[in-house]
């Protein structure tokens, strides 16, 4: 059994505003491998020598691995929304060619134009739900970090939007693979099911 954790955040601090967003990854595509390919490295690159004994890529990862998956998933997180800027930017550019326009007046007429105003309501609507996270300070304080955290979520959202359909329309085909960490099942463990379904659920639990 293989476990990966998807999924990656970004922690913007905006004068004294602290606001957790959620950012977009690439799809990902995954497959069953008997390998570890978490690093960026070739598997079978050779990192030490010892004599005539050499050791790989893949066997430090093993190591490392087995003792700091977050490493691994920290590594993946970032690569992931590096990939999905980089895909973005390449279906932004061939659809601005197609068109025979820059890629800045694609963004203005797709997705720029299709932003919804913040009002001042979406303002204070906020800054009530936020108070605890604000720390008390007064509205007219954060009034401008709160609007200019809102527009850039509400052009993120327009912007998400209008790539995934380039996406589709490509047929995007993303093969990076997330940390996975081998899991064995003891032969005397109560299993239900197939013993050789596609995906194997391990519960831990503790009897009282």
């Amino acid at each position: 059994m293989r476990v990966g954790v998807c999924g990656a955040s970004t922690l913007l601090l905006a004068g004294p505003l602290l606001l957790s967003v959620a950012c977009g990854t690439a799809s990902q595509s995954q497959t069953h491998s008997d390998e570890v390919e978490a690093s960026g490295g070739g598997v079978e690159s050779v990192v030490a020598r010892v004599g005539d004994r050499e050791i790989t890529m893949a066997e430090l990862d093993q190591k490392v691995l087995a003792t700091n998956v977050k490493v691994f998933q920290d590594l993946y997180d970032a690569r992931s929304a590096a990939l999905g800027e980089l895909v973005a930017e390449v279906l932004l550019a061939r659809e601005a060619e197609k068109r025979s326009i820059t890629v800045d007046e694609l963004i203005e007429q797709e997705i720029t134009s299709d932003v919804t105003p913040v009002t001042e309501e979406d303002i204070e609507a906020f800054y009530e739900q936020n108070r605890i996270r604000l720390r008390g300070q007064p509205l007219d304080q954060v009034e401008p970090q709160i609007r200019e955290f809102m527009e850039s979520r509400n052009e993120g959202i327009v912007r998400q939007s209008y790539i995934d359909g380039l996406r589709d329309e490509a047929s995007v085909h993303v093969a990076l693979s997330p940390p996975r960490v081998p899991v064995t099942v003891a032969s005397n463990e109560r299993i239900r099911g197939s013993g050789d379904a596609e995906v194997t659920i391990i519960e831990y639990s503790d009897f009282q």
